[in-house]
């Protein structure tokens, strides 16, 4: 059985391409229904061609769903740049036949069509798994558009938050906690990645030994919710514990910048 399903992201295709390689997209626009759980030898950073990955399924997280091979190949179209493709011909015990065709082009509009062909054989369960192929690939696409409003922030936040890591990694602190205040200010009208960066302040406080910090930023975990809630969202705040959480601040001139320029590259 066979599921078809199409939709147009608002980004540019080159941008779409490069995510639907990544593992985290597919970790990302698959969540809740469906998480992959790495359980091979070949690490799950990249689909490349040849790519073998066995992967553990969880059914919302955390129902085992059993495991999966995602066997990758790219391909190009014989004339021009577009369309190309990304497929998973896939296979595991109880799904044995699991053919993903993802097909990209630009639109007219400085997007991207985006296209999901899926061929589904499981034996007597084929009909069950092909109702959830249905339900789960709209998600996906549902996922997929929304990442897309988002997309440039959640780079943004990943290159602070990895200059956080590395700061922190070699001792230095002060550029530790600037690399988290910066992903804070991209980071507030994000709950997730917000409370994760507040997580993160709490957790190099506790490290620090900083109690004033530490108390601080378990109101700010508090908060945080209620800020996403009423959309009142203090733009440029540091989110520290020695500044108010509800006072407005400047935004640094190079990262202002990067959050207007959409071409900013991933980190």
């Amino acid at each position: 059985m066979k599921v078809d399903l199409s939709t147009r992201i608002g980004l540019p295709v080159e941008t779409v391409w490069t995510e639907v390689q990544t593992p985290a997209l597919l970790k990302h626009i698959a969540w809740p229904l469906l998480r992959f759980v790495p359980a091979g030898s070949e690490p799950l950073e990249t689909f490349k061609p040849g790519g073998r990955y066995l992967v553990k399924l969880r059914l919302f997280g955390l129902l085992p769903f059993g495991t999966q091979w995602i066997v990758t190949s790219l391909h190009q179209p014989e004339e021009g740049e577009w369309p190309r493709r990304l497929r998973d011909d896939g296979y595991g015990p109880m799904i044995r036949k699991w053919d993903h065709w993802i097909t990209i082009a630009p639109n007219p509009d400085g997007g991207t069509d985006y296209r999901d062909e899926v061929e589904i054989s499981a034996g007597v369960l084929t009909p069950f798994i092909w109702a959830f192929a249905q339900v789960f690939y709209r998600h996906r696409q549902r996922r997929w558009r929304a990442l897309a409003r988002t997309l440039h922030a959640r780079r943004l936040i990943k290159r602070e938050m990895a200059a956080f890591e590395y700061a922190r990694s070699e001792g230095d602190i002060a550029t530790a906690w600037s690399a988290l205040e910066r992903a804070h200010v991209v980071s507030q009208p994000y709950l997730g990645p917000h409370l994760a960066n507040h997580w993160a302040m709490l957790s190099l406080a506790a490290e620090q030994r900083d109690l004033r910090e530490a108390v601080g930023q378990i109101v700010r975990l508090a908060l945080a919710p209620l800020g996403a809630a009423t959309g009142r969202i203090p733009v440029g705040n540091t989110g520290r514990a020695n500044v108010s959480a509800f006072q407005p601040m400047p935004i640094a001139d190079d990262l202002r910048r990067d959050m207007e320029d959409e071409r900013t590259p991933p980190p």
